[in-house]
């Protein structure tokens, strides 16, 4: 295989010509992202990508790459249908609130309104709460998708609370299932009728709703998981039926996401009053969660964006106060890169942002790919110290990814080793990074070490994480012993 090459160059390309922020040569953008996206595809194995730029209403940048199938080589086009997985959300949350807006809904009603026979524990759960994820509801996600409604309900009744509602955030399907009832209920008409009549003006060309991978649709990409094992792509087949519309259903074309992104920027779909109280933040009890209305809060270098992504593929992004919107829209990959690429491509297209040479996340992830540490570590230090309230999560995540690809099998277990110390060192409170870092040490039999690491992982993952912490002290129960 080709070695990747370096971002150095494309970095250096990013800036030139950019010293007056008001002013930008469209031309220059346009190749600047070029050049960008060719590389980023090339580095994360993305099979195809549609990406646009929107600022002021005007579309900056619009661009089809790569192949929607890889077994017919069918290229993307203008007339692809991608799968944009749970940023349906987001046209769910919209839907909603039109609901608010004529005054059918009311974010302060309790669920227990409009749904029936629910468990008391259910009764004071609110609108507010499937909204922003607060709810404290058993996630349907655990039971397969082939139950009924009514077999559903009753495997969720059995389950316990997760947390009292408004206390927390917690990531929960049973939430935007629970809002596509309700919507039905007010309106009398199917959820999937309601959004096409009140957000899509019942125009059906490149927009429909399937949440089934299995279904021939015309156009539409293939939707591709990477196998580690045969080194290839695999075509998805999850099908979670008309349950998922609300939550992952949408298939949309990037010219009708678009067209959407408009009439919302245009107060058409919501008034400009009723849109900001859905990208307020939710109070949440813990004082420490954020999350909006459906809307994730993502800042990029101190700059406010709001949006969601689905199925680490696609994601809508809006920096409201620089109207710039980003939308990204993909197919598979082998390393994900949703978030990386949105927020390198705003540095790349707002112009205050662009005339600050600003470390992309891109150009450490090629860094680290090429086994460059010390220049990735002094890069990831460089970008936290310009974006001081960002996680980057997608970012170190995507680093321990590419760990784990050379810890698999035990394909090379010095540059897993390294990679695993850069991210530790960079994410020193990322309780994940020291698991990772205690497994690789575990591998090369260092006990002492990887116990220690261990530890301070437990310590570091105060919520259990996926009841990590419990398979973390048998490992160490195991070390102590061996």
């Amino acid at each position: 295989m080709e070695k990747f090459k370096p971002l150095a160059i494309i970095l250096f390309l990013l800036w030139i010509g950019s010293c007056n922020m008001h002013k930008s040569n469209p031309d220059t953008i346009k190749k600047n992202i070029d050049d960008y996206l060719t590389s980023t595809m090339e580095l994360h194995n993305i099979p195809g990508l549609a990406l646009a730029v929107i600022i002021d209403d005007e579309i900056v940048y619009e661009n089809y790459m790569g192949e929607s199938s890889l077994e017919s080589g069918e290229l993307v086009n203008e007339n692809t249908l991608f799968r944009i997985f749970s940023a349906t959300k987001l046209i769910t949350a919209t839907g909603v609130f039109q609901l608010i807006e004529n005054g059918t809904l009311n974010l302060d009603d309790n669920i227990s309104i409009y749904l029936d026979n629910l468990l008391p524990q259910w009764q004071e759960v609110k609108i507010k709460n499937l909204l922003s994820h607060s709810s404290g509801l058993p996630d349907i996600i655990k039971y397969k998708s082939t139950l009924s409604d009514h077999e559903l309900m009753d495997k969720l009744f059995k389950d316990k609370m997760d947390f009292a509602p408004g206390d927390q955030f917690r990531y929960n399907q049973t939430n935007y299932w629970l809002l596509a009832q309700i919507m039905e209920k007010v309106t009398g008409m199917t959820f999937d009728n309601y959004i096409m009549k009140n957000e899509f003006d019942n125009d059906t060309t490149g927009v429909l709703f399937s949440s089934s991978s299995q279904e021939i649709i015309p156009n539409r990409a293939t939707r591709y998981f990477y196998n580690e094992k045969t080194k290839a792509f695999d075509k998805d087949t999850n099908n979670s039926g008309k349950r998922g519309h609300s939550g992952n259903g949408l298939n949309i074309t990037l010219k009708r996401f678009m067209e959407w992104n408009k009439k919302l920027d245009n107060d058409q779909l919501l008034s400009h009053n009723v849109k900001s109280k859905m990208w307020e933040p939710f109070n949440f009890n813990n004082e420490n969660d954020h999350f909006s209305y459906g809307w994730g809060y993502y800042p990029v270098n101190e700059i406010n964006s709001y949006g969601f992504s689905g199925g680490n593929l696609a994601a809508i992004r809006k920096f409201i106060n620089h109207k710039t919107t980003i939308i990204l829209l993909s197919n598979g990959y082998q390393i994900p890169a949703y978030d990386i690429i949105i927020n390198d491509i705003a540095k790349i297209a707002i112009p205050e942002l662009r005339i600050q040479n600003l470390a992309l996340e891109e150009d450490i992830m090629s860094l680290v790919k090429n086994s460059q540490f010390k220049e990735a570590t002094l890069a990831f230090k460089k970008l936290k110290q310009e974006n001081p309230n960002s996680d980057f999560d997608n970012l170190k995540w995507n680093i321990n990814s590419i760990g784990n690809s050379y810890a698999y099998n035990e394909l090379d277990l010095q540059k897993a080793f390294d990679i695993f110390q850069l991210n530790a060192e960079a994410n020193p409170n990322w309780w994940v990074s020291k698991a990772s870092l205690a497994e690789i040490y575990e591998i090369n039999k260092d006990s002492s070490l990887a116990i220690e690491n261990y530890k301070k992982a437990i310590l570091l993952n105060k919520d259990n994480d996926w009841n990590y912490n419990e398979l973390m002290k048998n490992k160490i129960d195991k070390l102590y012993h061996n």
